[in-house]
């Protein structure tokens, strides 16, 4: 029998305060710019956490027990994580609307502990808005559990050669260089490789477990001696510290930002680090951290986690663009619920019984049934029926499940043609599907001024053109590019203003621009207003230019970006505006999954909004 080991309740707070962070930031990205940090601290009260339960075991058995640690780990974390992959692949079904895409990919992520590497591979972006992977939060836990896999060996090993106190300082200055790794391997245009490498992120697990190495006092230790009442007050103050950078960083720091990759999560996790040792020890910090209501939250962290961001996913999708934000905190308070049955009925069980005896005890009844004929329990058998219709479901998910989303496939098109057709790419004013043009029909001032006659937009049309844009322009360009055949068009998926004014300053100083210049932006970030009416007043003097207005609804940027081109269209006579935005809004059916990006309907509306302001220059 295992001896009771010590606690330190203030910990479970900690887990609390790290999960709600992750959830706020899932819900509210615009109210919580920084929440993604609630990973680091995971991590490095994780790597403090499994660092001293392995010099504790090794003090009392004088020797590390890697078999055991194992074992014991696959009891917390597998058989809650399988449970939630098979049940949200069986939803994906339900839910529909893509939310199966690539999900073959992201179950066997999942189901392996390296979702992290199968992202990178894939090429997911971390922040995907519009149709991120269902399973994406399970990067996080593919960096855990490789950790758990290799750093118990390191430290036996390690422990041979070196003291404890050395081994902490080595164990430094490895955080450090996974830090530096992470600035090197930094892309402002998509930071996912940074963000989600074991080799690039792993200095929060670093810093914990250097934490538990330093001799540092704290409850877990055992025969540990009281500390002074000056250390409470040090450790306190230092913990508030710390704890307040944290959520400092958390309000302000968003993640597509250069400012986490260039040292930011680094320090996030030293004050962490400050944060668990004030928690782990008697301090006031932890007795507030201890408290009835965080205790139980940090106990069902891990649950919350697992289920908090399918959830979302699926309530976001479902939800009208509008009500995002409520129907992702409803997901997040029914996350809460299910984390709380996972954790009575199969967390605990798991951990305290062991995988097999649970699982065995789960079938008893059918044995009873074949070896003594007894009849089995109504709930037993609906629950049992469920459960084989979830796996079932699952099943046909995963095998049916498409590799790409229609949006991406759309998207993909899209690209290609703009790199293989600068010029003429169409002979006919059809889909890329191949149906038929002009099915849609645009409202009749659509472009913010009365629009001109069919023969005059069908000369505008021969203008020579160039068109600048992110990917909602991308997902227009089969359509705009055989409505318009001379166009030539410049897009990438996930460009920012500063993208997009960047590729029209370029073209400007090598004379490459068309006598009419089409900028649509706005779709990832906010347009600057000031830069935008320089740009149209100096390098588009003397050229017609189309501003589209963006569509992004339940987005924090619309209403500024809607702003800034509407009044820059406004200020100059050389400036039409394509009122794109007035065009869709409220229009659902002509926009793919994520309500930003057109689908052949919406493409086609699109290049018809774009004729008209054409039509009027």
């Amino acid at each position: 029998m295992s001896l009771r080991r010590p606690t330190a309740p203030g910990l479970d707070g900690v887990r609390a305060v790290a999960v709600l962070l992750v959830v706020a930031y899932h819900v509210a990205p615009a109210w919580m710019p920084g929440g993604y940090v609630g990973v680091d601290v995971f991590f490095v009260l994780s790597g403090f956490l499994i660092t001293t339960v392995l010099l504790e075991d090794a003090d009392r058995a004088r020797h590390f027990d890697l078999p055991g640690f194992w074992v014991r780990r696959a009891r917390r974390l597998v058989p809650a994580a399988t449970l939630m992959i098979v049940v949200v692949a069986a939803l994906t079904l339900v839910v529909g609307r893509d939310t199966g895409a690539g999900l073959r990919a992201q179950v066997l992520g999942g189901l392996t502990w390296t979702s992290n590497w199968f992202q990178v591979a894939q090429g997911w972006s971390y922040a995907d808005h519009g149709e991120p992977p269902v399973l994406n939060h399970l990067w996080s836990l593919g960096i855990e559990e490789q950790f758990y896999l290799l750093w118990p060996a390191v430290l036996a090993l390690g422990l041979l050669v070196l003291s404890r106190r050395r081994m902490a300082a080595a164990m430094t200055m490895l955080a450090l260089g996974s830090a530096v790794a992470m600035a090197v391997l930094y892309d402002p245009a998509d930071p996912t490789r940074a963000y989600v490498g074991t080799d690039t992120h792993v200095f929060g697990l670093l810093v914990g477990a250097a934490l538990a190495l330093s001799g540092a006092p704290h409850l877990l230790r055992s025969g540990s001696r009281a500390i002074s009442a000056r250390a409470r007050t040090w450790l306190t103050a230092t913990g508030a510290a710390g704890l307040l950078a944290v959520v400092a960083y958390a309000l302000v720091v968003p993640w597509s930002t250069a400012a986490p990759y260039a040292g930011g999560l680094l320090a996030a996790s030293v004050a962490s680090a400050a944060l668990v040792l004030a928690s782990a020890n008697r301090t006031a910090l932890a007795s507030v951290l201890a408290a009835g209501p965080l205790r139980w939250v940090g106990a069902r962290s891990y649950g919350i986690y697992l289920w908090h961001w399918p959830l979302i996913v699926f309530a976001t999708r479902l939800a009208p663009p509008q009500w995002s934000v409520l129907a992702g905190t409803l997901a997040a308070l029914a996350s809460v619920a299910v984390a709380a049955a996972s954790y009575r009925f199969v967390e605990m069980p798991m951990r305290t019984e062991g995988i097999g005896f649970t699982l065995a005890r789960w079938a008893s009844p059918a044995r009873r049934l074949v070896e003594h004929r007894r009849r089995p329990r109504g709930r037993w058998v609906l629950v049992t029926a469920s459960a084989a219709v979830v796996t079932i479901g699952a099943a046909a998910a995963v095998g049916t499940a498409p590799d790409r989303s229609r949006l991406e496939a759309s998207l993909l098109a899209g690209q290609r043609m703009l790199a293989s057709a600068p010029g003429p790419s169409l002979a006919a004013a059809g889909a890329a599907d191949g149906s038929a043009p002009a099915e849609v029909s645009a409202p009749a001032e659509v472009s913010g001024r009365a629009s001109a006659p069919a023969d005059a937009c069908r000369s505008a049309a021969s203008a020579r053109m160039s068109a600048f844009g992110d990917s909602v322009l991308v997902a227009a360009a089969p359509q705009l590019m055989a409505a318009l055949p001379r166009l030539h068009a410049t897009a990438e998926v996930g460009w920012q203003y500063e993208d997009v004014a960047g590729a029209v300053r370029k073209a400007a100083a090598r004379g490459a621009l068309g006598e009419v210049v089409l900028i649509g932006t706005g779709t990832n970030g906010v347009v600057d207003r000031d830069d935008l009416d320089r740009l149209v007043a100096r390098q588009l003097a003397g050229r017609e230019v189309l501003l589209v207005s963006p569509y992004v609804p339940g987005r924090s940027w619309q209403k500024p970006s809607l702003s800034a081109v509407r009044r820059v269209a406004a200020d100059h006579a050389h400036v039409r505006l394509v009122d794109w935005n007035g065009a869709v809004s409220g229009r659902e059916s002509l926009l793919a999954a994520d309500r930003v990006h057109p689908n052949a309907k919406g493409a086609r509306l699109y290049t018809r909004v774009v004729r008209q302001a054409l039509a009027a220059c």
